[in-house]
């Protein structure tokens, strides 16, 4: 199947769930706390679509550092790029990566080590796989991410990182945003789109102030966004559901995930006594498994909810999440029960 294929295919499953949008799995002794006021959410993958977006620049950043910059081809009849949407996934999955500058780090290297450095190799016959167990690893010791990157891979094939930045943002907004967003012009994308135009909300427009008539009183984001990021999402947000519905939002530079001072901070602001998190990645299961782990008496409990698909309901059952569900949506039918 193509990639433009695999992708519509994607967004009509995605369709399909958010009108169904049942709880697919809840831990079996799982209790609600008391009272169960706040809920907070991830953006990206949660609440905003961003397979077309977000994880599109990552293959295309990859592609044109490893292909452009750094002048290598990769078996263009097997792939049409050098990395794909499973590969994101994986990592994705193995926590670390929820800044797309650091995937783009990661995807980029580790492509450019597989084609140059280690061409003709074992280490270039490694699977993706494979690296994301290696990965995964690294990051439960607090050593992944961005310095998993440096500690693993040539220095020869690392491209600078801000030169991965700056060919990100050219890639994600586009020529037009960029100058408007970002007040630059591109140096390298000139004549990029911008996949930022691509994404699309992932609830309806009513959503939250249905979890406001069920007893939610507080609502926040914590998001790995940071910048203009946040800003045009807020934007959007604001327009399509007619107000601003959030009391907290905590982007990346001011705590970034899995760091459980992001949960704290959010849960101080609003003055939480009790509710969930619901996100998709590795990084949002593991800020507030780390919040869990380090929790006093005095604070709040706040459940671990996830955002999956069906090959990862058992990794996230295993790792210890509290509720599984296809779609955000499927809070309304938690609250209802």
């Amino acid at each position: 199947m193509s990639q433009a294929l695999a992708d519509s295919a994607f967004f009509v499953e995605r369709a399909y769930v958010m009108m169904s949008a049942p709880v697919i799995w809840q831990r079996p002794d799982l209790v609600l706390p008391k009272p169960f006021d706040t809920l907070f959410f991830d953006v990206d993958g949660v609440l905003i679509e961003t397979v077309a977006s977000f994880r599109a620049a990552n293959i295309a950043v990859t592609k044109y550092i490893v292909g452009t910059l750094n002048g290598l081809e990769w078996d263009q009849h097997e792939q049409q790029g050098p990395v794909t949407q499973e590969d994101i996934t994986i990592f994705k999955q193995a926590g670390g990566f929820n800044s797309d500058w650091d995937m783009c780090y990661l995807l980029s290297s580790l492509t450019t080590a597989r084609l140059r450095e280690w061409r003709d190799s074992s280490l270039a016959e490694r699977s993706t796989r494979e690296w994301g167990v290696l990965a995964h690893e690294a990051a439960l010791t607090g050593q992944g991410g961005r310095a998993w990157v440096d500690a693993t891979f040539p220095a020869s094939a690392r491209t600078s990182y801000e030169v991965v930045v700056d060919v990100f943002n050219e890639s994600y907004w586009g020529a037009r945003e960029l100058r408007n967003r970002l007040g630059r012009e591109p140096r390298y994308m000139p004549d990029a789109p911008g996949y930022v135009h691509n994404e699309k909300m992932l609830y309806a427009p009513d959503f939250f102030e249905r979890l406001r008539r069920r007893g939610i009183a507080h609502l926040g984001m914590i998001t790995g966004r940071v910048g203009a990021e946040v800003d045009i999402a807020i934007e959007r947000m604001e327009a399509y559901s007619g107000q601003r519905w959030w009391d907290v939002v905590v982007p990346a530079d001011v705590h970034a995930k899995p760091d459980p001072a992001a949960l704290r901070f959010a849960i101080d602001q609003v003055g939480a006594r009790g509710g969930l998190y619901i996100g998709d990645t590795a990084d949002d299961f593991d800020l507030v498994r780390r919040y869990k782990a380090t929790k006093t008496s005095n604070e709040p409990t706040i459940l671990a909810a996830m955002v999956v698909h069906e090959q990862e309901i058992d990794l996230y059952r295993q790792r210890g999440a509290d509720l599984l569900v296809h779609s955000v949506t499927a809070l309304n039918d938690f609250l209802n029960r």
